[in-house]
């Protein structure tokens, strides 16, 4: 059965969507079948993967499916993406349930109004296609809200993204706090597991100041987990990403891109060593 990781931040701006499709696109390149699931509103994992939004093929129109009784056909609503894959030998596959911003407003606004019985919704439609995928990264809201609930809920790993920057280490100490409040929310039937912190936009060795080196030691400090592999800073990562082809895709020998690979396997590992 395949490992669902959430990967999260506190606030929009560490690359959390460009770290969940690059690390979905370094699997899939390896030979994993990757699934990332998009529970943003601004749906912009579907810009990162060149998909046109379908709101009858998106996840709010799933959630809100199954919140009024009805059993959505996730199958048939799942965009396979493995085209991207076609100059690599690989025998994975890259795959999207994507987001609409309409059905997700729609879907938030039912969740945020039920009790706490529904913070499992996804989890429950994710588990018919939980034996296709080898991973399936879950790419969640910025915030503290009812659809980040549920995103954490859904998954059996969680994985936080920052920045080299004291105010985002307080951040992902605030994720690692809300997936341990997950079960007693969810009644047990929920148990992610803090898995570490992905530190993006890293700046280079020549570059890096006191406050990266303090940022790291933080870090462990609090028991974040930080991964030994970073993600520097580069300026072709948002350029792949607008032209709707991850940059492990479009540009696989550059710095990035290997670093993406590391970090996937990196966290494949201890996906791993924690089941």
């Amino acid at each position: 059965m395949g490992a669902v990781v959430a990967v999260a931040s506190q606030k929009g701006g560490p690359g959390k969507t460009t770290t969940t499709v690059n690390l979905a696109s370094a699997l899939a390149i390896n030979g994993f079948h990757a699934l990332v699931v998009d529970l943003e509103p601004q749906a912009q994992a579907g810009v990162a993967l060149g998909v046109v939004p379908q709101p009858q093929r998106s996840v709010g129109f799933a959630l809100y499916a199954q919140l009024n009784g009805m059993t959505p056909d996730v199958p048939e609503m799942i965009f396979d993406r493995s085209e991207l894959l076609k100059s690599f030998e690989t025998t994975g596959s890259l795959s999207l349930f994507g987001s609409v911003q309409s059905t997700m407003v729609d879907a938030e606004r039912k969740i945020a109004g039920m009790d706490f019985s529904t913070t499992g919704i996804l989890r429950r439609i994710l588990e018919p296609i939980r034996r296709t995928p080898t991973i399936i990264l879950i790419d969640t809201p910025p915030s503290v809200s009812a659809l980040s609930a549920v995103a954490l809920a859904a998954a059996d790993f969680v994985v936080a993204v920052c920045e080299p920057l004291y105010a985002t280490v307080q951040g992902a100490a605030v994720i690692k706090g809300l997936t341990a409040a997950t079960s007693e929310r969810t009644l047990g039937e929920c148990e992610p597991r803090f898995l570490g912190t992905v530190i993006n936009k890293a700046n280079a060795p020549s570059r890096r100041t006191s406050e990266d080196d303090q940022v790291e030691q933080r870090l462990a400090d609090y028991g974040l987990d930080p991964f030994q592999t970073q993600i520097r800073r580069d300026s072709r990562i948002s350029q792949a990403y607008e032209i709707g082809r991850p940059v492990c895709i479009e540009q696989p020998n550059i710095a990035a891109s290997v670093a993406y690979t590391e970090l996937a396997i990196e966290l494949f590992d201890r996906v791993k060593q924690a089941v």
